[in-house]
């Protein structure tokens, strides 16, 4: 675990630079832009349905109030649950810049031949983000199965998004030197520690405003686990 605690050190050395802050603003500008206009394009389309109706106009607009309020606390509530992915695929944008500061400082002579560029850092977020969703769905019927089995659900969801998380993020910054398949089994050779990285960036996404932040963190901390392990950088 010593590279894990380097990584999160190191990481927490740059939190103030600049490239961090800049990329912070621009990726929460992104994230609010995106869930306002997703927020207000929901309730445009909720118009259009049609309403309950009833001999009791007094009846119909309760139970239309009440199924408007059922739609916003639905959208909060997946939003809560998905904004890893969601907060990814928009801050990925910038995630080159982290990189490069942290290899910058930290590790100048294996810095990446290449930046992967807005297009390939989005379709690898993108990509993250649809296996986030669809897997969360399809282990829905597990949590219902097995509700009576203590813990049983949190664990299965800690385990599963600490998974994906530490794939995804990874996977973003190995593919800067390694091809897929040489990422792949570099991956594999450190499983341990890049799922719990996952483990702790999964925390981290359940606590309100500090979610705002992980994807930079997480990036910063994969790069830096991806030198220590890979060139023994410590």
């Amino acid at each position: 675990m010593k590279p894990l605690l380097t990584a999160l050190e190191r990481t927490g050395q740059q939190i103030f630079d600049r490239p961090f802050m800049k990329v912070f603003l621009l990726g929460l500008l992104t994230t609010i832009g995106a869930i306002i206009i997703s927020y207000l394009g929901a309730n445009e389309i909720m118009k259009n349905v049609p309403g309950y109706q009833s001999d009791w106009q007094w009846w119909e607009d309760f139970i239309n109030w009440i199924m408007g309020y059922v739609v916003d606390v639905a959208f909060f509530v997946i939003l809560f649950f998905f904004f890893a992915p969601i907060s990814t695929v928009f801050i990925s944008i910038y995630l080159d810049d982290i990189i490069d500061c942290v290899e910058d400082r930290f590790y100048p002579d294996h810095k990446a031949g290449k930046r992967l560029g807005v297009g390939h850092l989005a379709f690898l977020a993108t990509r993250l983000l649809f296996y986030i969703v669809i897997l969360n769905i399809l282990v829905i019927p597990l949590y219902i199965f097995f509700f009576w089995v203590p813990f049983f659900p949190l664990i299965v969801f800690y385990f599963l998004n600490s998974y994906l998380l530490g794939w995804g993020y990874y996977e973003m910054v190995a593919v800067r030197h390694l091809g897929i398949k040489e990422a792949g089994v570099h991956r594999k050779s450190i499983r341990g520690v890049i799922l719990t990285a996952g483990l702790v960036m999964t925390i981290l996404f359940m606590v309100p405003i500090v979610q705002l932040v992980v994807p930079i963190l997480g990036a910063a901390m994969m790069c830096h686990l991806f030198h220590l392990s890979r060139y023994n950088y410590i």
